[in-house]
């Protein structure tokens, strides 16, 4: 996995991500979103255009980061979710727990 970072406005981060999210990324993904939270964001987006995929261990991820980050007054969100990634998350309620959109665009 590949984690790239751009901030689109002074309160708003987007982290692009590529590959696989899995359990061997796990660590990495944690640290890529905890950095952003305490670099001041209210708005964090993952752009998940490139993500070939995502596991159980991924998924429990971004669920308990939202929960932290809504603890923190920070919204996530998900951006750009490809077909089969969107599904995934649509099957495990995923969409039910936080914005999800299929196009790049700001919360």
């Amino acid at each position: 996995m590949e984690i790239n970072k751009t901030q689109t406005k002074p309160e708003e981060t987007v982290l692009s991500l590529s590959g696989r999210l899995d359990f061997m990324v796990r660590k990495e993904l944690q640290s890529a979103l905890q950095n952003t939270q305490a670099e001041g964001a209210k708005y964090v987006l993952l752009d998940l255009t490139e993500v070939s995929f995502i596991d159980c261990a991924a998924l429990g991820i971004l669920v308990q980061t939202k929960q932290e980050l809504a603890d923190a007054q920070i919204t996530l969100s998900l951006i750009a979710v490809p077909g089969r990634v969107l599904d995934v998350l649509h099957t495990m309620n995923i969409d039910k727990m936080m914005p999800i959109t299929s196009a790049k665009q700001a919360v």
